[in-house]
């Protein structure tokens, strides 16, 4: 009896202890603006990457139109010479005429003539044929191009929207985060600028410190986190894609004993977000909306991976 009562209070106390089978709102919230700002930025990389595709993809549109105008004005040259060598074909009466043959000079003349206008004919038709199938060929690409261009808009705006729905979440949980980006390191710490293209990425993303977050921006005035190591790159020569998991995808991997100043280190599982490495174990990056680009401890996120862009 006596240990069945001590079980009876132990259950009592549990019961009664604070916080005891109820969840703490503020961890909760916590929790669901990390997973928010997480999936927004998820969504702006995945706008990154269309946005890319959609300008690929246009810039091809442009080059194709460019090439139909000569290309038909080839063909019309090619059907008129056609039209022409046929009519010449007539008049001479090498058609099915039996008159020529009369007043030719010689037979021989006459297969010389006959010839001479068949093979200028099947020049013809041939390259009349060859324009009309590359003007085929250019048409198609076009409509193929113009209904992918449709499909990385609609991707676009979907995107656009997915992002507005999010952020109005982050408004409801109250995320709304100070200009000052937390955790952020302010000891005073310089980076070693190498004359190497490393070094003019690392002192490139040095001097963007302080600059605001802007999703989709890849600069002067403001970045998102892969148009911030995109542009860092870019002032050494070396083009990637704006898109974190891109990035990843693009520059050779390299293991964390490898780390150097330049290299880009990817985070979180779906690599939604990326920092350049400054040495000393940090890393500078463009956090998130509200916040402004700052200097971390390499290890303030899940790690994805690392990797160093090819450079000579």
């Amino acid at each position: 009896m006596r240990s069945t009562a001590s079980l009876v209070v132990a259950g009592l106390i549990v019961l009664v202890s604070p916080g005891a089978g109820h969840a703490d709102p503020a961890a909760d919230r916590q929790r669901l603006l990390a997973n928010a700002w997480q999936e927004l930025e998820g969504v702006i990389e995945r706008y990154n990457a269309v946005h890319d595709d959609l300008r690929a993809t246009e810039a091809r549109l442009v080059q194709v139109n460019s090439r139909m105008a000569p290309l038909q004005a080839q063909v019309d040259a090619a059907q008129r010479e056609t039209d022409e060598t046929a009519a010449a074909l007539y008049r001479s009466g090498a058609v099915g005429s039996t008159s020529v043959l009369i007043t030719a000079p010689s037979p021989e003349a006459w297969m010389d003539q006959l010839a001479m206008l068949d093979q200028i004919s099947r020049r013809r038709v041939a390259a009349l044929r060859e324009f009309k199938t590359a003007q085929q060929a250019l048409r198609n690409e076009q409509t193929q191009l113009s209904d992918l261009q449709q499909q990385q808009r609609a991707q676009r705006t979907e995107l656009g929207q997915r992002k507005a729905t999010i952020e109005a979440q982050l408004r409801r949980l109250g995320g709304r985060l100070p200009r000052a980006s937390s955790g952020a390191l302010h000891d005073g710490w310089v980076p070693v600028f190498t004359d190497d293209a490393a070094g003019k990425a690392v002192r490139f993303a040095y001097s963007q410190l302080g600059k605001v977050y802007q999703w989709g921006a890849d600069g002067p005035n403001s970045f998102d986190c892969s148009g911030l190591t995109m542009a860092a790159w870019k002032t050494a020569g070396v083009v990637l894609p704006h898109n974190a998991a891109r990035q990843k995808q693009t520059v050779r991997p390299i293991t964390r004993d490898e780390l150097q100043p330049g290299d880009l280190v990817f985070y979180y599982k779906d690599v939604s977000h990326v920092g350049i490495y400054v040495g000393d174990g940090r890393v500078i990056e463009a956090p998130r909306a509200g916040e402004r680009i700052s200097m971390r401890l390499l290890d303030y996120a899940p790690i994805a991976g690392y990797g160093r862009p090819n450079y000579s």
